[in-house]
């Protein structure tokens, strides 16, 4: 069994402030709406291992796509989050604090290359792993754009951080700590 691969993770930022302040059923349609966009934009075959309320987790046993395919990937990803949101401000449904709010949502997404492996229960897949905590811990950190994508030093290997556009975050002060630890 494979234990090396991609953890991806694309999170719905201001998603806990949108959820307790509006209305719960078309709150709860737009998040369904806006996560759909996000799998469905998925062109290099990672797999969902789980809905975390605003946030999918992805991952792909095995060597990393090319930085470049996995910039296209985001970009996929980014693009299809924001088609649907635009729907949100053309098209609204209705006056409600959800649908006129649902403009305010961004995304975020981490990307980390690591060690972990995955484990069943009853018909569950769930991910296991030091790593797995790694890229859930680059979620909290303290970028100041609401929008972006991280990349942590493990994800790099080798490639130039000077390669990637300027709104690329690379996390290798948060890992250093890490390993400092």
């Amino acid at each position: 069994m494979e234990t090396q691969g991609l953890l991806f993770i694309p999170d719905i930022s201001g998603f806990t402030r949108f959820i307790t302040e509006t209305e719960i059923d078309h709150s709860r349609h737009i998040i369904e709406e806006l996560l759909g966009a996000v799998i469905d934009a998925n062109e290099i075959g990672l797999e969902v291992s789980e809905i975390e309320g605003d946030a999918v987790l992805f991952f792909r046993f095995g060597h990393t796509p090319e930085l470049s395919e996995l910039y296209r990937q985001v970009e996929r990803m980014f693009y299809a989050f924001h088609e649907r949101l635009g729907t949100y401000e053309i098209g609204r449904f209705c006056q409600c604090r959800a649908c006129i709010s649902a403009t305010n949502l961004t995304l975020k997404i981490v990307s980390h290359y690591g060690e972990f492996t995955s484990y069943s229960v009853k018909s569950f897949q769930k991910l296991l792993g030091r790593d797995v905590i790694v890229a859930h811990q680059l979620l909290k950190n303290d970028v100041e754009q609401h929008e972006y994508w991280l990349v942590s030093a493990g994800l790099l290997q080798g490639a130039r951080a000077a390669d990637l556009p300027p709104w690329v975050v690379v996390q290798f002060e948060f890992e250093a700590r890490r390993h400092k630890s």
